[in-house]
């Protein structure tokens, strides 16, 4: 098992976001105010589109995958691709004629087998897929800032440049058959026991909800604050999605190696516990360090959301234990009801530091339904073992 598997991971969520800052400046300095604003329209509307296209199910496919359970994988690919399908023929006709590039995106969302990588547990190779795809939506953008009349179809290309790129390097490492592949960690002797499919609904849920969570609450939120507070908030919500990028991707490497115990709750409760003291103690430097400036106001709505690192990771750390276990599903639809109800009850507050607190509270209360769902688990199994 190798325990540098989620720094694996941690390098590659931090190159995809440099990557992506990096495309940004490029197309900032070289494409039209309103030609940009179109094209980031079009990939917020896309990305609803992939996401509806992987549907919760990676953690599913790579358990699968792990199990060997070949039929169930064909057919969740295949609904995948019918997802794909049908998001694009929904949000097509909404798009501009020249944004057909970026169709390709659910479609090769639905094809990368990144998920056989993950089930291998072969984590550097998914470092090498971002990078790959990074340079080739880097490029795109280099080209396209360099055509006249700002090169609008080579714009379009430049996010679907890392999807096919990402698609392809990880079809390239998922399938060939070389020798290290055949001797991977995940490469088992024997075979293990089919997942039980009456826990892939209430899996498919708790990945759902740990999506959720870092975005739902703003997602829902109007704009009728106060400009200079709006923009704080922004800020600090963008903070705080750096932080939720991190614990996705250490919860997806310890799902994947099915850690369990004092491994997994060092890897996910030490950092989290590290940056909420950081954010109460020192929020102008993590502000600095992220955007190069800090205000009072910002610093202080920063230490009112520094509990929110930690809090996501206890929801996280919960969600590994209970996701796997038969009989959370209506636990798993209590809890994206919450998640959603109360991002609905937040957007009506009309004060920056009561969304934070309401925020703080949201993943508070998760997080104790969660804990109890575990206690209440163990002195179940508890009690069938003493009968």
């Amino acid at each position: 098992m190798d325990n540098r598997a989620p720094l694996w991971m941690i390098a590659a969520t931090v190159l995809n976001r440099a990557g992506g800052l990096i495309m940004v400046l490029i197309l900032g300095h070289a494409i039209a105010p309103p030609l940009l604003a179109d094209y980031f329209s079009a990939i917020v509307s896309i990305g609803v589109a992939v996401s509806i296209t992987q549907a919760g199910c990676g953690p599913l496919l790579v358990r699968l995958a792990q199990n060997r359970q070949k039929t169930a994988i064909i057919g969740l690919v295949i609904l995948r691709i019918v997802l794909a399908l049908a998001a694009i023929a929904l949000l097509a006709p909404g798009l501009p004629s020249v944004a057909w590039p970026v169709l390709v995106m659910p479609l090769a969302a639905a094809l990368s087998p990144d998920w056989v990588i993950t089930a291998r547990l072969q984590f550097q190779r998914i470092l090498w897929v971002g990078c790959l795809g990074q340079c080739a939506g880097i490029a795109a953008a280099l080209y396209a800032s360099t055509m006249p009349n700002n090169g609008t179809i080579w714009l379009y290309a430049c996010a679907p440049a890392i999807s096919i790129t990402s698609c392809l390097a990880s079809a390239f490492w998922a399938w060939s058959g070389t020798v290290e592949n055949r001797r991977s960690p995940a490469t088992f002797a024997t075979q293990q026991a089919p997942l039980n499919i009456k826990i892939w609904p209430q899996l498919v849920l708790f990945t759902l909800l740990a999506g959720l969570l870092p975005n739902i609450d703003i997602a829902f939120l109007r704009s009728s604050l106060p400009g200079n507070e709006y923009d704080a908030l922004m800020l600090v919500h963008r903070l705080l999605l750096v932080c939720a990028a991190g614990f996705s991707a250490i919860s997806g490497v310890l799902f994947a190696q099915k850690q369990t115990g004092f491994t997994r709750d060092m890897w996910l409760l030490v950092p989290a516990t590290g940056i909420t003291l950081v954010l109460l103690a020192l929020p102008d430097m993590a502000f600095t360090m992220l955007f190069g400036h800090s205000t009072a106001t910002s610093a202080d709505m920063l230490r009112i959301a520094a509990p929110w690192p930690l809090l996501l990771a206890i929801v996280l750390r919960h969600i590994l234990i209970l996701q796997e276990r038969a009989g959370h599903l209506p636990l798993a639809v209590l809890a994206i009801a919450l998640c959603a109800g109360g991002a609905g009850l937040l957007a009506q507050l009309g004060a920056v530091d009561a969304i934070l607190i309401a925020m703080n509270a949201k993943l508070a209360v998760l997080a104790g339904l969660l804990m109890l769902a575990c206690r209440i688990s163990v002195w179940q199994r508890y009690s069938s073992c003493r009968t």
